[in-house]
Protein backbone atom coordinates (compact mmCIF):
# COMPACT_ATOMS: atom_id res chain seq x y z
CA UNK A 1 0.00 0.00 0.00
CA UNK A 2 1.13 3.55 -1.12
CA UNK A 3 1.26 6.75 0.60
CA UNK A 4 -0.58 10.01 -0.81
CA UNK A 5 -0.11 13.26 -1.04
CA UNK A 6 -3.30 15.48 -0.97
CA UNK A 7 -4.20 18.53 -2.26
CA UNK A 8 -3.01 21.14 0.23
CA UNK A 9 0.41 19.98 -0.23
CA UNK A 10 2.19 23.60 0.43
CA UNK A 11 5.70 22.10 -1.62
CA UNK A 12 7.87 22.17 1.15
CA UNK A 13 10.04 19.31 0.10
CA UNK A 14 10.69 18.47 3.31
CA UNK A 15 9.39 15.23 2.15
CA UNK A 16 11.58 14.90 -0.49
CA UNK A 17 14.62 15.06 1.98
CA UNK A 18 13.95 12.11 4.05
CA UNK A 19 12.34 9.64 1.55
CA UNK A 20 14.85 6.58 1.11
CA UNK A 21 13.34 5.53 -1.81
CA UNK A 22 13.64 8.59 -3.75
CA UNK A 23 9.78 8.46 -4.76
CA UNK A 24 8.60 12.09 -4.64
CA UNK A 25 8.95 14.40 -7.71
CA UNK A 26 9.03 16.74 -9.03
CA UNK A 27 11.93 17.38 -6.86
CA UNK A 28 13.11 21.33 -6.36
CA UNK A 29 15.49 21.57 -9.52
CA UNK A 30 13.68 19.02 -11.50
CA UNK A 31 11.60 20.29 -13.98
CA UNK A 32 8.23 20.68 -13.53
CA UNK A 33 8.61 21.88 -10.07
CA UNK A 34 7.59 25.08 -10.00
CA UNK A 35 4.68 24.52 -12.38
CA UNK A 36 3.31 21.90 -10.45
CA UNK A 37 0.13 22.29 -7.90
CA UNK A 38 2.07 19.06 -5.80
CA UNK A 39 3.93 16.80 -5.46
CA UNK A 40 3.38 13.26 -6.16
CA UNK A 41 4.64 10.28 -4.83
CA UNK A 42 5.06 6.81 -6.76
CA UNK A 43 2.95 4.31 -5.81
CA UNK A 44 5.44 1.41 -7.44
CA UNK A 45 8.34 2.91 -5.42
CA UNK A 46 6.81 3.85 -2.09
CA UNK A 47 7.16 1.15 0.38
CA UNK A 48 5.09 2.99 3.49
CA UNK A 49 8.09 4.43 5.34
CA UNK A 50 6.06 6.93 6.95
CA UNK A 51 9.44 9.11 6.85
CA UNK A 52 7.26 11.66 4.61
CA UNK A 53 4.40 11.90 6.50
CA UNK A 54 6.06 12.67 9.88
CA UNK A 55 8.23 15.18 7.72
CA UNK A 56 5.40 17.36 6.18
CA UNK A 57 4.83 20.63 7.99
CA UNK A 58 0.98 20.74 6.41
CA UNK A 59 -0.01 17.15 7.18
CA UNK A 60 -0.83 16.92 3.47
CA UNK A 61 0.65 12.88 3.08
CA UNK A 62 -1.66 9.76 4.13
CA UNK A 63 -1.69 5.77 3.77
CA UNK A 64 -4.01 5.32 0.84
CA UNK A 65 -6.37 3.04 3.24
CA UNK A 66 -6.94 5.77 5.22
CA UNK A 67 -8.07 8.06 2.39
CA UNK A 68 -11.86 9.59 2.90
CA UNK A 69 -14.27 9.42 -0.09
CA UNK A 70 -13.57 12.95 -1.44
CA UNK A 71 -9.70 12.49 -0.90
CA UNK A 72 -9.70 9.44 -3.05
CA UNK A 73 -9.36 11.22 -6.17
CA UNK A 74 -5.88 11.98 -4.76
CA UNK A 75 -4.01 8.29 -5.15
CA UNK A 76 -5.32 8.18 -9.03
CA UNK A 77 -3.50 11.67 -9.73
CA UNK A 78 -0.69 10.07 -8.19
CA UNK A 79 -0.10 7.19 -9.61
CA UNK A 80 -1.30 9.24 -13.23
CA UNK A 81 1.57 10.92 -12.95
CA UNK A 82 3.92 9.03 -12.84
CA UNK A 83 2.33 6.84 -15.82
CA UNK A 84 2.23 9.84 -17.50
CA UNK A 85 6.03 11.01 -16.93
CA UNK A 86 7.68 7.65 -15.94
CA UNK A 87 11.43 9.42 -15.91
CA UNK A 88 10.61 11.27 -12.97
CA UNK A 89 10.34 8.49 -10.69
CA UNK A 90 13.73 7.17 -11.79
CA UNK A 91 15.69 7.02 -8.50
CA UNK A 92 18.91 9.76 -9.42
CA UNK A 93 22.12 10.45 -7.29
CA UNK A 94 22.19 12.63 -4.99
CA UNK A 95 24.14 15.41 -5.07
CA UNK A 96 26.26 17.19 -1.78
CA UNK A 97 26.48 20.36 -1.63
CA UNK A 98 28.42 22.54 0.47
CA UNK A 99 26.94 25.91 0.60
CA UNK A 100 29.33 29.24 1.15
CA UNK A 101 29.44 30.52 4.96
CA UNK A 102 28.32 34.02 6.18
CA UNK A 103 31.59 35.50 6.03
CA UNK A 104 34.44 34.06 8.36
CA UNK A 105 33.46 32.27 11.66
CA UNK A 106 34.24 36.12 13.59
CA UNK A 107 32.25 37.70 11.88
CA UNK A 108 29.13 38.65 13.01
CA UNK A 109 26.91 40.17 10.10
CA UNK A 110 23.91 41.74 10.99
CA UNK A 111 20.29 41.30 8.95
CA UNK A 112 17.26 42.79 8.24
CA UNK A 113 14.89 41.11 7.39
CA UNK A 114 11.62 43.09 6.01
CA UNK A 115 8.24 41.02 6.61
CA UNK A 116 7.52 37.56 8.70
CA UNK A 117 5.56 35.40 6.53
CA UNK A 118 6.51 32.30 4.85
CA UNK A 119 9.18 33.81 3.00
CA UNK A 120 11.11 35.64 5.83
CA UNK A 121 10.87 32.06 7.69
CA UNK A 122 12.71 30.39 5.20
CA UNK A 123 15.28 32.88 4.83
CA UNK A 124 16.08 33.33 8.60
CA UNK A 125 16.13 29.37 8.15
CA UNK A 126 18.86 29.54 5.31
CA UNK A 127 20.77 32.21 7.54
CA UNK A 128 20.76 30.27 10.50
CA UNK A 129 22.04 27.55 8.98
CA UNK A 130 24.92 29.63 7.57
CA UNK A 131 26.27 31.04 10.78
CA UNK A 132 26.81 30.66 14.11
CA UNK A 133 27.19 34.21 14.72
CA UNK A 134 24.54 36.12 12.64
CA UNK A 135 22.27 38.62 14.02
CA UNK A 136 19.13 39.23 12.59
CA UNK A 137 16.43 41.84 13.23
CA UNK A 138 12.76 41.08 11.78
CA UNK A 139 10.58 44.38 11.11
CA UNK A 140 7.20 42.84 10.85
CA UNK A 141 4.27 45.58 10.67
CA UNK A 142 1.62 43.43 12.64
CA UNK A 143 1.14 42.41 16.00
CA UNK A 144 1.85 38.98 15.06
CA UNK A 145 4.72 37.09 12.88
CA UNK A 146 2.91 34.64 9.93
CA UNK A 147 1.94 37.46 7.51
CA UNK A 148 -0.88 36.15 5.28
CA UNK A 149 -0.49 32.51 6.08
CA UNK A 150 -1.46 33.79 9.67
CA UNK A 151 -4.20 36.37 7.95
CA UNK A 152 -5.10 35.79 4.90
CA UNK A 153 -5.74 31.84 4.60
CA UNK A 154 -8.81 30.37 5.39
CA UNK A 155 -9.34 28.31 8.36
CA UNK A 156 -10.61 25.84 6.45
CA UNK A 157 -7.26 24.81 5.29
CA UNK A 158 -6.10 23.40 8.59
CA UNK A 159 -3.27 21.52 6.65
CA UNK A 160 -1.91 24.88 5.11
CA UNK A 161 -2.50 27.03 8.45
CA UNK A 162 -0.33 24.32 10.40
CA UNK A 163 2.55 24.73 8.36
CA UNK A 164 3.30 28.10 10.75
CA UNK A 165 4.10 25.47 13.39
CA UNK A 166 7.54 25.88 11.46
CA UNK A 167 8.15 29.53 12.49
CA UNK A 168 8.88 28.67 16.07
CA UNK A 169 12.29 27.22 15.93
CA UNK A 170 13.74 30.29 13.37
CA UNK A 171 11.73 32.99 15.19
CA UNK A 172 12.48 32.18 18.61
CA UNK A 173 16.30 31.14 17.92
CA UNK A 174 19.03 33.91 20.56
CA UNK A 175 20.12 35.28 17.28
CA UNK A 176 16.69 36.37 15.78
CA UNK A 177 14.99 39.52 17.39
CA UNK A 178 11.52 40.26 16.09
CA UNK A 179 10.31 43.98 16.30
CA UNK A 180 6.32 44.22 16.09
CA UNK A 181 4.03 47.07 14.61
CA UNK A 182 6.83 48.76 12.71
CA UNK A 183 6.16 49.03 9.02
CA UNK A 184 9.25 49.79 7.31
CA UNK A 185 9.01 52.62 4.94
CA UNK A 186 6.58 54.04 7.38
CA UNK A 187 8.17 54.07 11.16
CA UNK A 188 11.64 53.54 9.75
CA UNK A 189 13.47 54.27 6.59
CA UNK A 190 15.36 51.92 4.23
CA UNK A 191 18.07 54.49 4.02
CA UNK A 192 18.26 54.21 8.34
CA UNK A 193 18.63 50.18 7.77
CA UNK A 194 21.12 50.07 4.88
CA UNK A 195 23.43 52.09 7.44
CA UNK A 196 22.82 49.96 10.22
CA UNK A 197 22.53 46.40 9.01
CA UNK A 198 24.95 44.64 6.46
CA UNK A 199 22.00 43.28 4.29
CA UNK A 200 18.71 44.12 3.89
CA UNK A 201 16.38 40.95 2.71
CA UNK A 202 12.77 42.62 1.88
CA UNK A 203 10.37 39.44 2.49
CA UNK A 204 7.44 41.94 2.51
CA UNK A 205 5.17 39.43 0.12
CA UNK A 206 2.46 40.80 -2.06
CA UNK A 207 -0.40 42.51 -0.16
CA UNK A 208 -1.67 44.98 -2.14
CA UNK A 209 -4.71 43.76 -4.13
CA UNK A 210 -4.31 44.06 -7.74
CA UNK A 211 -6.61 47.08 -9.45
CA UNK A 212 -8.96 45.94 -12.06
CA UNK A 213 -8.30 48.83 -14.44
CA UNK A 214 -7.85 52.49 -14.91
CA UNK A 215 -11.86 53.04 -15.30
CA UNK A 216 -12.75 51.10 -12.26
CA UNK A 217 -14.51 52.32 -8.94
CA UNK A 218 -13.10 53.10 -5.91
CA UNK A 219 -13.92 50.52 -3.10
CA UNK A 220 -17.26 51.72 -1.72
CA UNK A 221 -19.83 50.40 -0.10
CA UNK A 222 -21.08 47.55 -2.27
CA UNK A 223 -17.48 46.90 -3.48
CA UNK A 224 -15.07 44.82 -1.44
CA UNK A 225 -11.88 43.03 -1.19
CA UNK A 226 -11.57 39.20 -0.88
CA UNK A 227 -8.39 39.55 1.57
CA UNK A 228 -10.40 42.21 3.77
CA UNK A 229 -12.88 39.23 4.52
CA UNK A 230 -10.40 36.47 4.96
CA UNK A 231 -8.47 38.61 7.11
CA UNK A 232 -11.50 39.98 9.63
CA UNK A 233 -12.44 36.44 9.58
CA UNK A 234 -9.11 34.95 10.78
CA UNK A 235 -8.11 38.22 13.00
CA UNK A 236 -11.37 40.13 13.89
CA UNK A 237 -13.26 39.13 16.93
CA UNK A 238 -16.76 39.78 15.35
CA UNK A 239 -15.88 38.38 11.52
CA UNK A 240 -16.55 40.54 8.48
CA UNK A 241 -18.99 42.98 8.39
CA UNK A 242 -19.90 44.81 5.46
CA UNK A 243 -20.76 48.46 5.06
CA UNK A 244 -24.67 47.30 3.01
CA UNK A 245 -26.52 43.76 1.97
CA UNK A 246 -24.56 41.86 -0.22
CA UNK A 247 -27.14 40.17 -2.11
CA UNK A 248 -28.93 38.03 -3.44
CA UNK A 249 -26.68 38.30 -5.92
CA UNK A 250 -22.85 38.91 -5.22
CA UNK A 251 -20.06 39.17 -8.08
CA UNK A 252 -16.51 38.09 -7.50
CA UNK A 253 -13.99 39.08 -9.67
CA UNK A 254 -11.20 36.50 -10.28
CA UNK A 255 -11.33 32.81 -10.34
CA UNK A 256 -7.62 32.05 -8.30
CA UNK A 257 -8.16 30.06 -4.65
CA UNK A 258 -8.55 33.40 -2.54
CA UNK A 259 -12.08 34.04 -4.65
CA UNK A 260 -13.09 30.32 -3.82
CA UNK A 261 -12.23 31.03 -0.36
CA UNK A 262 -14.73 33.98 -0.36
CA UNK A 263 -17.44 31.48 -1.50
CA UNK A 264 -16.40 29.03 0.91
CA UNK A 265 -17.06 31.56 3.77
CA UNK A 266 -20.44 33.18 1.77
CA UNK A 267 -21.74 29.09 2.09
CA UNK A 268 -20.63 28.55 5.58
CA UNK A 269 -21.91 31.94 7.18
CA UNK A 270 -25.02 32.00 5.03
CA UNK A 271 -27.39 30.28 7.57
CA UNK A 272 -25.94 31.70 10.54
CA UNK A 273 -27.77 34.71 10.27
CA UNK A 274 -24.15 36.52 9.03
CA UNK A 275 -22.77 39.25 6.36
CA UNK A 276 -23.40 36.59 3.57
CA UNK A 277 -26.74 35.83 5.07
CA UNK A 278 -28.64 37.12 1.91
CA UNK A 279 -26.88 35.97 -0.89
CA UNK A 280 -28.18 33.38 -2.95
CA UNK A 281 -26.15 33.33 -6.34
CA UNK A 282 -22.42 33.99 -6.96
CA UNK A 283 -21.03 34.59 -10.54
CA UNK A 284 -17.49 34.21 -10.69
CA UNK A 285 -16.26 36.56 -13.24
CA UNK A 286 -12.96 34.94 -14.50
CA UNK A 287 -10.56 36.77 -17.05
CA UNK A 288 -8.71 33.29 -17.97
CA UNK A 289 -10.10 30.36 -19.78
CA UNK A 290 -10.74 27.13 -18.34
CA UNK A 291 -6.98 25.83 -19.30
CA UNK A 292 -5.57 29.20 -18.04
CA UNK A 293 -7.91 29.31 -14.88
CA UNK A 294 -6.21 30.47 -11.64
CA UNK A 295 -7.83 28.38 -9.51
CA UNK A 296 -5.90 24.95 -8.65
CA UNK A 297 -7.36 21.41 -8.76
CA UNK A 298 -7.58 20.60 -5.24
CA UNK A 299 -9.81 24.33 -4.97
CA UNK A 300 -12.01 23.45 -7.93
CA UNK A 301 -13.09 19.83 -6.08
CA UNK A 302 -13.48 21.53 -2.66
CA UNK A 303 -15.85 24.04 -4.21
CA UNK A 304 -18.04 20.94 -5.81
CA UNK A 305 -17.75 18.94 -2.36
CA UNK A 306 -19.51 22.17 -0.72
CA UNK A 307 -22.76 21.52 1.22
CA UNK A 308 -25.62 22.92 0.14
CA UNK A 309 -24.06 24.50 -2.91
CA UNK A 310 -24.45 24.06 -6.56
CA UNK A 311 -21.76 25.05 -8.92
CA UNK A 312 -22.51 25.66 -12.56
CA UNK A 313 -20.90 27.30 -16.08
CA UNK A 314 -22.05 29.83 -17.62
CA UNK A 315 -23.37 29.24 -21.34
CA UNK A 316 -22.33 32.35 -22.59
CA UNK A 317 -18.83 32.12 -21.50
CA UNK A 318 -15.66 30.40 -22.67
CA UNK A 319 -15.91 26.80 -22.51
CA UNK A 320 -13.23 24.60 -22.54
CA UNK A 321 -11.38 24.31 -25.76
CA UNK A 322 -12.65 21.30 -27.98
CA UNK A 323 -10.85 17.90 -27.53
CA UNK A 324 -10.15 19.14 -23.87
CA UNK A 325 -8.80 15.89 -22.09
CA UNK A 326 -7.38 16.74 -18.60
CA UNK A 327 -9.16 15.42 -15.83
CA UNK A 328 -9.97 18.70 -14.72
CA UNK A 329 -11.19 20.36 -18.14
CA UNK A 330 -13.26 17.34 -18.72
CA UNK A 331 -14.94 17.92 -14.73
CA UNK A 332 -15.58 21.65 -15.67
CA UNK A 333 -17.21 20.93 -18.91
CA UNK A 334 -19.70 18.70 -17.08
CA UNK A 335 -20.94 21.21 -15.04
CA UNK A 336 -24.55 21.92 -15.55
CA UNK A 337 -24.72 25.14 -18.46
CA UNK A 338 -26.76 28.09 -16.67
CA UNK A 339 -27.77 31.43 -18.00
CA UNK A 340 -26.84 34.25 -16.39
CA UNK A 341 -29.85 37.21 -15.98
CA UNK A 342 -28.93 40.66 -17.08
CA UNK A 343 -31.40 42.17 -14.32
CA UNK A 344 -30.61 42.17 -11.23
CA UNK A 345 -32.47 39.92 -9.00
CA UNK A 346 -30.68 35.68 -9.44
CA UNK A 347 -31.60 33.45 -10.82
CA UNK A 348 -34.44 31.32 -8.96
CA UNK A 349 -32.92 27.82 -7.09
CA UNK A 350 -33.43 25.55 -4.91
CA UNK A 351 -34.33 26.49 -1.34
CA UNK A 352 -31.40 27.46 0.97
CA UNK A 353 -28.77 26.32 -1.77
CA UNK A 354 -26.18 28.58 -3.23
CA UNK A 355 -26.16 28.97 -6.63
CA UNK A 356 -22.16 29.65 -7.98
CA UNK A 357 -21.94 30.13 -11.59
CA UNK A 358 -18.20 30.28 -13.15
CA UNK A 359 -17.76 32.45 -16.41
CA UNK A 360 -14.71 32.38 -18.16
CA UNK A 361 -13.02 34.71 -20.39
CA UNK A 362 -14.63 37.99 -18.92
CA UNK A 363 -11.60 40.63 -18.13
CA UNK A 364 -13.38 43.37 -16.19
CA UNK A 365 -12.92 46.96 -18.00
CA UNK A 366 -15.55 48.84 -15.82
CA UNK A 367 -17.01 48.21 -12.49
CA UNK A 368 -19.16 51.01 -11.31
CA UNK A 369 -22.45 51.58 -9.05
CA UNK A 370 -25.98 51.75 -10.85
CA UNK A 371 -28.61 54.32 -9.91
CA UNK A 372 -30.58 51.95 -7.75
CA UNK A 373 -27.44 51.19 -5.45
CA UNK A 374 -26.19 48.11 -6.85
CA UNK A 375 -22.83 47.40 -8.66
CA UNK A 376 -22.53 47.03 -12.61
CA UNK A 377 -19.39 45.30 -14.04
CA UNK A 378 -18.59 45.12 -18.17
CA UNK A 379 -16.03 42.83 -19.59
CA UNK A 380 -14.11 42.96 -22.52
CA UNK A 381 -17.06 40.94 -24.04
CA UNK A 382 -19.36 43.51 -23.98
CA UNK A 383 -21.45 42.15 -21.14
CA UNK A 384 -22.21 44.08 -18.12
CA UNK A 385 -23.17 41.93 -14.99
CA UNK A 386 -25.47 43.93 -12.62
CA UNK A 387 -25.65 42.73 -8.71
CA UNK A 388 -25.84 43.97 -5.33
CA UNK A 389 -22.29 43.78 -4.56
CA UNK A 390 -18.69 42.79 -5.89
CA UNK A 391 -15.68 41.05 -4.25
CA UNK A 392 -12.05 41.61 -5.63
CA UNK A 393 -9.81 38.83 -5.63
CA UNK A 394 -7.74 39.50 -8.85
CA UNK A 395 -4.82 38.93 -6.76
CA UNK A 396 -1.88 40.83 -5.37
CA UNK A 397 1.10 43.32 -5.99
CA UNK A 398 3.93 44.07 -3.77
CA UNK A 399 2.94 47.63 -1.55
CA UNK A 400 5.43 50.35 -2.69
CA UNK A 401 8.10 51.28 -0.05
CA UNK A 402 9.72 54.38 0.28
CA UNK A 403 13.37 53.88 -1.39
CA UNK A 404 12.61 50.14 -2.75
CA UNK A 405 11.71 49.72 -6.97
CA UNK A 406 9.00 48.76 -7.79
CA UNK A 407 7.89 47.26 -11.53
CA UNK A 408 4.92 47.48 -13.48
CA UNK A 409 4.07 43.30 -12.40
CA UNK A 410 4.16 44.77 -9.09
CA UNK A 411 7.59 42.96 -8.28
CA UNK A 412 11.09 44.34 -6.93
CA UNK A 413 13.05 44.12 -9.40
CA UNK A 414 16.19 41.72 -9.28
CA UNK A 415 18.75 39.30 -10.24
CA UNK A 416 18.45 35.82 -8.94
CA UNK A 417 17.50 38.15 -5.56
CA UNK A 418 19.66 40.97 -5.63
CA UNK A 419 17.63 43.90 -5.86
CA UNK A 420 18.49 45.83 -8.98
CA UNK A 421 17.60 50.31 -10.22
CA UNK A 422 14.84 49.94 -12.33
CA UNK A 423 16.11 53.03 -14.25
CA UNK A 424 19.89 51.90 -14.99
CA UNK A 425 19.92 47.94 -13.46
CA UNK A 426 22.55 48.38 -11.34
CA UNK A 427 22.46 46.58 -7.95
CA UNK A 428 21.65 48.36 -5.35
CA UNK A 429 24.26 46.77 -2.72
CA UNK A 430 23.02 45.50 0.30
CA UNK A 431 19.24 44.59 -0.52
CA UNK A 432 18.08 41.32 -1.38
CA UNK A 433 14.43 40.40 -1.61
CA UNK A 434 12.42 36.79 -1.65
CA UNK A 435 9.07 35.63 -1.66
CA UNK A 436 6.34 36.74 -3.87
CA UNK A 437 7.89 40.75 -4.07
CA UNK A 438 10.66 38.62 -6.11
CA UNK A 439 8.29 36.20 -8.40
CA UNK A 440 5.41 37.98 -8.03
CA UNK A 441 2.27 36.51 -6.33
CA UNK A 442 2.56 33.04 -7.39
CA UNK A 443 3.22 29.31 -5.54
CA UNK A 444 2.63 27.80 -2.67
CA UNK A 445 4.10 28.25 1.05
CA UNK A 446 7.14 25.95 0.08
CA UNK A 447 7.96 27.33 -3.10
CA UNK A 448 9.41 29.97 -1.10
CA UNK A 449 12.00 27.34 0.31
CA UNK A 450 14.15 27.08 -2.67
CA UNK A 451 13.09 30.75 -3.73
CA UNK A 452 14.76 31.85 -0.42
CA UNK A 453 18.20 29.24 -1.15
CA UNK A 454 18.52 31.31 -4.08
CA UNK A 455 18.76 34.41 -2.21
CA UNK A 456 20.71 33.54 0.50
CA UNK A 457 23.20 32.04 -1.70
CA UNK A 458 23.83 35.52 -3.37
CA UNK A 459 23.92 37.67 -0.03
CA UNK A 460 26.72 35.32 1.23
CA UNK A 461 28.76 35.31 -1.45
CA UNK A 462 28.22 39.21 -2.03
CA UNK A 463 29.38 38.93 1.97
CA UNK A 464 32.30 36.59 1.02
CA UNK A 465 33.47 38.72 -1.08
CA UNK A 466 33.69 42.11 1.57
CA UNK A 467 36.51 39.95 3.27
Amino acid sequence: MTHVVLGHCCKDASCVRVCPQNCIHPAPGEAGFEAAETLFIDPRSCIDCTACVEACPASAIKPEWMLTVTERPYAARNAEFFEQAPAKSRPRSRRIRFEQPLGRPSDRPRIAVVGSGPAAMYTIRELLRRSTSVRITVFEQHGEIGGLLRRGVSRDHVGVRDVIRLFDVPFNDDRVTIIHNTEVGVDVSVEDLRTRFDAIVLACGASQPRRLGPRTADRGEGVYEAIDILVAENCGASGFRPRGPLGPRSLVVGAGNVAFDVIRWMANTRDRGAAAEAVTEVVVLSRSAPERASFTPSAFYELLDLENVEVLIDRSGRPPGAGADAPLLRDISALPAADICAADGPTATDAGRLRVVLSFGQEVTDLGKTVAGGVAVTTTSGRTFLADSAICATGFTTKQIDGIPVDERGVVPNRRGRVISLETGERLDGLYVVGWAKRGASGGVGDNRSCATGTVAQLAADLHSRV
